[in-house]
């Protein structure tokens, strides 16, 4: 019983702890080889036509003429020299694990499949990261085509400028998620071995189930946090700084805390603000992610960016922002708000950051954007106006 328990505690930690396809099942296989004392294993996916073998651990061997044709079922089949072949099918693919000794193969097939619905939402995730890379990449060539025309929709640039960011939302959605996960994993570990050791407590287990419940719904609003940021926001709404503050933090606050910056909030948050929120956060965010890549440049004790609001005289709002991230160079100052100006080109800059901040703020918002630079650090002045509710952005 403590080996069975052993293999499949192994077996579920291991499974969704990348969102690379070959990572994650390399993890899946790897563990189960090793528990089980299995000479080999493989995933074969069967998305296509023609099956593709996408990973294999340990010794090879041949494969059946016929494969488990039934999803989230398994079948023992039995090869050359005696060995036994365990053979999973589940979502588009077949994991097949190779025995030289005699095991239960029944109960491990049974194990397995009880992990289906955990493997195939790691297997769709990693998918899906795959498919967002995809439509990066292709984004991309996009825009370089685009550099020696004169002129552009300006819609679908703004468009693009977002879908640039996406690789950063995945790793901040990524820092967001981990924690949760990393609970309900705990929870559910926890009452497999309690139900494994007949020791099963009701009343523990309804208090696990809402703690599952607390992390799923807080997952469930970090999906809609980052998707609301991607719908387009066609009129003005009045809002206060504080809502601006809140959703930087959910979007940035948690990647951020992992390369040790602090964020610091600072002002007259109360101040209502007549504006189109999507485009304002959009020019905070690309300002804000611009700093956290110059702090990876140069090594900042006590490393942070203040973010602080204003209202003006006149009745405009100036937003601050502040870092100690080095300054920039005098030699380039004068040229980041060019477009396709960047210097992340090893890190696959776009160049369209703060120029989209610059081109979002002087024909939505009313406004305009300014830097200063020294050793220490860099400020940008962000102003801008309140404008009439029922204005559209398009």
């Amino acid at each position: 019983m403590t080996q069975k328990l052993t293999i499949a505690y192994e077996c579920i930690n291991s499974i969704g702890n990348s969102l690379n396809l070959e990572e994650m099942l390399e993890d899946i296989i790897g563990t189960f080889v090793r528990a089980t004392n299995a000479i080999g294993g493989k995933y074969i996916s069967t998305r296509r036509i023609e099956p593709k073998n996408i990973i294999q651990i340990g010794h090879d061997f041949t494969m059946p003429l016929k494969l488990t044709s039934k999803k989230d079922s398994f079948s023992v089949h039995t090869l050359e020299n005696s060995m036994e072949l365990l053979d999973v099918f589940i979502h588009e693919g077949h994991f097949l694990f190779a025995f030289d000794q005699k095991s239960d193969l029944e109960h491990l097939g049974n194990m397995f499949v009880n992990f289906s619905t955990k493997i195939t939402n790691a297997i769709e995730a990693c998918y899906n990261v795959e498919k967002i890379h995809k439509l990066n990449q292709n984004l991309k060539l996009q825009i370089s085509e685009e550099k020696n025309k004169n002129a552009f929709n300006e819609k679908l640039i703004i468009s693009q400028s977002r879908m640039a960011i996406m690789g950063e939302m995945i790793g901040m959605i990524a820092h967001q998620w981990r924690q949760p996960i990393t609970i309900i994993g705990m929870v559910t570990n926890n009452m497999v071995i309690d139900l494994h050791l007949d020791n099963f407590d009701k009343e523990r287990a309804i208090k696990e189930l809402e703690t599952v419940d607390k992390q799923v719904h807080y997952l469930s609003r970090t999906i809609d946090d980052f998707r609301n940021f991607f719908k387009p926001n066609k009129l003005a709404q009045t809002i206060d700084f504080q809502t601006v503050c809140n959703e930087l933090k959910t979007i940035l606050g948690k990647s951020f805390e992992t390369h040790n910056i602090e964020l610091i909030f600072e002002g007259e948050k109360t101040i209502q603000i007549t504006t189109f929120k999507n485009e304002l956060i959009q020019v905070l965010l690309n300002v804000l992610t611009n700093a956290k890549d110059a702090f990876s440049e140069n090594t900042t004790d006590n490393a942070f960016i203040k973010i602080t609001l204003k209202r003006l005289a006149g009745g405009d709002v100036s937003i601050f922002v502040q870092d100690n991230a080095g300054g920039i160079s005098p030699d380039i100052i004068n040229k980041i708000f060019e477009p396709y100006f960047s210097t992340k080109h090893e890190k696959n800059g776009t160049g369209l950051g703060l120029y989209m901040s610059a081109m979002i703020l002087e024909k939505h918002l009313g406004g305009s954007i300014l830097v200063c630079s020294d050793m220490q650090g860099s400020t940008f002045h962000i102003r801008f106006s309140s404008i009439k509710e029922e204005t559209s952005v398009y």
